[in-house]
């Protein structure tokens, strides 16, 4: 009855103009809210991954050698077996860091990755042995302080 009274008045034509500008407008708020926060969420693991130095992808405590290196991302991924990724590391410390954890073969191949490194996220094409190289120096001097490999 109510609706009868408004539309003889001419108010009321279909939906109320008003409420529904409202609406829209707060549906619309909603939407770029989400966007932005989407955006800002990604700008943000953009630069996690920049800064990130490490990842551990072996998590299962046991002692997994390391046999195989390869370049990937201006770090070096450690496998156990090709196909195994055991750790990626960044920093000569975290690459000591992983061998120190799931220990080294007495002989670890690389692939052609590390000699076409600039190919793979490093700035010249011998920078991904040099970084390997400090790490697993670092590493031998841990094992001549300690004694045990």
């Amino acid at each position: 009855m109510y609706c009868k009274y408004l539309k003889s008045l001419g108010n009321l034509r279909g939906v109320d103009k008003p409420p529904f500008f409202c609406y829209t407008l707060s549906i619309n708020n909603k939407e770029r809210v989400l966007i932005m926060t989407k955006r800002v969420s990604k700008k943000m693991r953009e630069e996690l991954s920049i800064h990130q130095t490490f990842r551990m992808y072996d998590d299962s405590g046991k002692e997994n050698a390391i046999r195989f290196i390869a370049a990937h991302k201006g770090g070096v991924q450690m496998f156990s077996n090709p196909g195994e990724l055991v750790a990626w590391a960044k920093t000569p410390e975290m690459i000591a860091y992983a061998l120190r954890t799931k220990g080294a073969d007495d002989i670890i191949m690389g692939s052609s990755s590390m000699d076409f490194a600039s190919e793979n996220g490093f700035d010249l094409d011998e920078d991904a042995t040099i970084l390997w190289d400090e790490g697993y120096d670092m590493y031998l001097d841990e094992v001549a302080t300690v004694g045990v490999k």
